[in-house]
């Protein structure tokens, strides 16, 4: 029997303010947004709109998987694409795929640029072959960014709320 290894990207989207905003307050958005870097790492980790979903991300995913590398990449890498994890809260996901094709779904993370109307920035934070390995970084991620924004009397109470999330049992073994 042959063992199907795996890649786990964790991966975050961003939402930098508009330039081009036509209401007041998206102005206002923008010329605060470079004011201090705490305001600038606000405005950009936001939570996720509610249409933003792990279905919508996927599916958008395999589109820009079909325009930018084709039919052959889309059929290769797109049907072992899976994501395993997203919170809007966080607005932080795992995505799982083939080790051999880990390169082509990174940089077509790095491709979206839009989802539903929203303008983002999507990246890859970090790529392992466990999951329980993102799970890890991505915690010390967390705790280091509440560091800096300094919000160190929230830090435990919001970890801990964060690290649930991952014992929830939501998602499923991997054992193949």
């Amino acid at each position: 029997m042959v063992r199907l290894k795996h890649r786990y990207i964790l991966f975050e989207i961003l939402y930098p303010p508009s330039a081009y905003g036509t209401s007041r307050e998206q102005k206002e958005k923008f010329s605060e947004f470079s004011q201090t870097p705490k305001d600038a790492l606000l405005h950009m980790h936001s939570p996720s709109p509610s249409a933003v979903s792990p279905r919508s991300i996927l599916l958008l995913l395999k589109r820009v998987i079909v325009d930018h590398y084709g039919e052959f990449a889309s059929g290769t890498v797109g049907s072992l694409i899976i994501v395993k994890y997203f919170s809007n809260r966080t607005s932080t996901g795992i995505l799982r795929c083939s080790r051999n094709d880990f390169h082509i779904v990174v940089a077509a993370l790095a491709l979206i640029d839009k989802i539903e109307t929203h303008r983002v920035v999507v990246r890859s934070v970090h790529v392992s072959g466990t999951i329980r390995k993102c799970e890890d970084f991505s915690i010390r991620r967390a705790r280091k960014l509440m560091a800096d924004l300094g919000k160190e009397d929230e830090v435990e109470r919001g970890l801990d709320e964060f690290i649930s999330m991952f014992k929830s049992g939501d998602r499923e073994d991997d054992d193949e």
